[in-house]
């Protein structure tokens, strides 16, 4: 009774306001008389007050019902069967009249004397309108929340809720809870029903939106969430709304074709209609891809593999209706760069070269006046790009020393929770280039460099002698080789060299007692076990090394599936290259003519969320890329995956072993000393042993 006293106090002071505000209208000469006589309450019973009032309310005369629907209130003969009539078209006419408190308190009244209405349109609606109005930011929050968590709330009101978030998102700038909200409640769709009917509700206010806020919205749509609902549909309305030219579609086409393919709605025919319509209007595009790669040569072996791989990607691509020309560029004949730079120009893409002095030809040649690496956007097979600037002159699609060392040092720091690391390096450019990385890279991920030594690349004699002098091996060891050494003062020591050359130098470290140690080697190692049988796993129980390649992942044996069904052979590295290269760079259309980086780094935001053979690649939105390595641990008929628990008890077992013959070493040292004073005893004329 005291929220019902409390509405009827209000509502007679809003009456006044509403009674004032009439009389404005109609007795200052404001032009015609908008709403006619107006009969005063006072005089009208209360059935013929809801008379007039229900009448006011289907002229849409929205003040005159605020104050006849407030009076009714007001009646003590108000049947109570009118209470929910009322209440619900005062609150929708204070509403209308821009009094968003009295619509709270009339729907307050309401649900407290029937919490059902809570679930129901007609009083949800109308609630949020008035929380919006009085900027109540919290009670929304806290209202969708429980509108979302209610088994209560039938879906028909969930549907209406969340398509007034999504508007009321919108408004505050917010796309990523704006399209959040829609895919929070198209999760609690009961049925593939219901699910279409929310896409095409949804569709059609996208497509009733003006192209300022479906841009916005298109801003929360990324990899992860670009097929789902309603991510997708917003890209593909973007999509369809970026074609206003011809030379605009072949650029959009594959976005529109990727998601009109992928995306996972219940109907995509809207969807594929209107890609048919303009695919009608422009036609379908051939994208152009060109690869600089040697055919012929000593890196022909790799070259072929490469374009085994980027086959079987353009005969899949064109079984999903996507026709990509390749040209193959050899990169071993002369002239090569010239013959690149006069393909016609929608072969705007081009993968490779695969070696650095090839890479340089793209910008010190080209016809007068013309630079290759502006002319066509161009991503390198190679782990870095020198001096051009990635993501700006040119851009990379392969793994980079820094994925290499940022994969070992995350592991060993993060995973077996050793901070203090050393570097054994050859002195070559390889060599010290990798070791420079590690010690760059190691300390912003926790690293601690305890030690760094060099060794001469071709001199396996003096091998020996730069492990000892890493491990601070006495120089008398030789002629004490019962005392235990002392252990060093790092768990790890990273060996940027080649797998033969590991099998050298390893064993060196066991020599000196430093079987403890994690041994860290360089994606070499990794490309090497791939074809190496035989090892002796003694000496590596405790080794690391990354690799972008594992036949036994899910992109790995699907690509080997892929090969087997074309009898196309094995799988590997650079076959997974070539195939995951076209793969993405097919679905970049055609660059427009007067393209640059920021047109590439955007196509590339799309591209990247595909699904990758080798490990996946990811490229910031300035266009840097970095690859999430696999680790492998070698095992006698090759590498397997890395088991971190396994890693932890054999160094804990090492260090036993070590701590065990110190422990022994000491028990000898301790009964020769308790020997030798029992000797000075009985026989004075004998030195105590010190």
């Amino acid at each position: 009774m005291r929220r019902i006293h409390t509405m009827m106090t209000f509502t007679r002071a809003a009456r006044l306001l509403i009674l004032l505000i009439l009389l404005a209208l109609l007795g200052f000469g404001c032009g015609p008389m908008k709403y006619g006589p107006i009969k005063s309450s006072d005089t009208l019973s209360t059935p013929n007050l809801l008379v007039e009032a229900d009448a006011a309310w289907q002229a849409k005369r929205y003040e005159v019902a605020e104050l006849y629907y407030a009076d009714a209130l007001e009646r003590s003969d108000l049947v109570r069967s009118e209470l929910p009539t009322v209440y619900s078209r005062l609150a929708k006419s204070a509403i209308e009249n821009e009094h968003p408190q009295q619509a709270r308190l009339a729907l307050e009244a309401w649900g407290n004397i029937d919490t059902k209405v809570l679930y129901r349109l007609d009083w949800e609606l109308p609630y949020l309108d008035a929380m919006a109005a009085l900027d109540k930011t919290e009670r929304l929050r806290n209202h969708l929340k429980w509108v979302l968590e209610s088994d209560a709330v039938p879906w028909e009101t969930k549907w209406e809720v969340g398509l007034w978030y999504n508007s009321y998102f919108i408004e505050k700038q917010n796309a990523e809870r704006a399209l959040d909200v829609l895919d929070g409640f198209y999760k609690q769709a009961p049925d593939d029903v219901a699910r279409a009917g929310f896409e095409h509700e949804f569709l059609t206010r996208l497509q009733a939106m003006s192209d300022d806020d479906v841009e916005a919205l298109s801003v929360a749509v990324n990899s992860a969430n670009q097929w789902r609902f309603p991510y997708a549909m917003t890209a593909f309305e973007r999509g369809v709304r970026s074609v206003d030219s011809e030379e605009a579609w072949p650029a959009n086409w594959r976005t529109l074709r990727n998601i009109s393919v992928n995306a996972e709605l219940v109907d995509m025919d809207p969807l594929r209609s209107r890609l048919a319509d303009l695919e009608s209007r422009y036609g379908l595009p051939t994208v152009g891809l060109a690869l600089a790669l040697p055919v012929t040569g000593p890196y022909a072996k790799v070259g072929i593999k490469i374009l085994r791989g980027t086959g079987l990607a353009q005969w899949r691509l064109a079984q999903d209706g996507v026709n990509v020309d390749i040209k193959v560029i050899n990169t071993q004949i002369p002239g090569w760069e010239a013959r690149l730079d006069a393909l016609p120009d929608h072969y705007s893409v081009v993968g490779g070269p695969l070696r650095v002095n090839a890479f340089k030809r793209l910008y010190e040649a080209g016809s007068p006046g013309k630079n290759i690496l502006k002319e066509r956007a161009v991503f390198s097979f190679m782990g870095s790009l020198g001096d051009k600037i990635e993501g700006e002159d040119a851009w990379r699609f392969f793994t980079s020393r820094n994925d290499e060392v940022r994969s070992l040092v995350s592991l060993t720091v993060d995973q077996l929770g050793i901070r203090d690391l050393a570097v054994l390096y050859p002195e070559e450019k390889f060599g010290r280039t990798m070791s420079e990385t590690f010690y760059r890279e190691a300390a912003p991920l926790g690293g601690r460099i305890k030690g760094m030594q060099s060794y001469p690349s071709r001199e396996l004699k003096q091998w020996s002698k730069r492990v000892s002098k890493l491990l601070k091996v006495p120089a008398n060891f030789s002629e004490n080789k019962d005392i235990p050494l002392e252990m060093p003062d790092f768990g790890a020591v990273f060996i940027p060299d080649g797998w033969s050359q590991a099998q050298t130098l390893l064993p060196n470290f066991f020599f000196y007692e430093g079987d403890q140690l994690v041994f860290l080697g360089p994606g070499l190692w990794s490309r090497a076990l791939d074809s190496t049988k035989g090892i002796d796993e003694h000496y590596y129980r405790l080794a690391i090394c990354p690799g972008a390649w594992w036949a036994d992942s899910d992109g790995g044996r699907n690509l080997q599936n892929a090969l087997t069904e074309e009898g196309l052979g094995k799988a590997d590295f650079w076959v997974a290259l070539g195939y995951d290269f076209i793969r993405f760079a097919g679905q970049f259309g055609v660059l427009p003519s007067n393209w640059d980086a920021d047109d590439v780094n955007t196509r590339i935001q799309s591209a990247q969320g595909m699904d990758f053979s080798m490990a996946p690649i990811t490229w910031t939105k300035s266009g840097v890329a970095s690859q999430e390595l696999f680790l492998f641990s070698p095992v006698r008929n090759g590498k397997q995956l890395v088991d971190v628990e396994k890693l932890k008890v054999r160094i804990a077992k090492a260090k036993a072993r070590r701590e065990r013959r110190m422990k022994a070493y000491e028990k000898r040292i301790d009964a020769k000393m308790k020997k030798s004073r029992r000797s000075s005893a009985t026989n004075p004329d004998i030195p105590p042993t010190h």
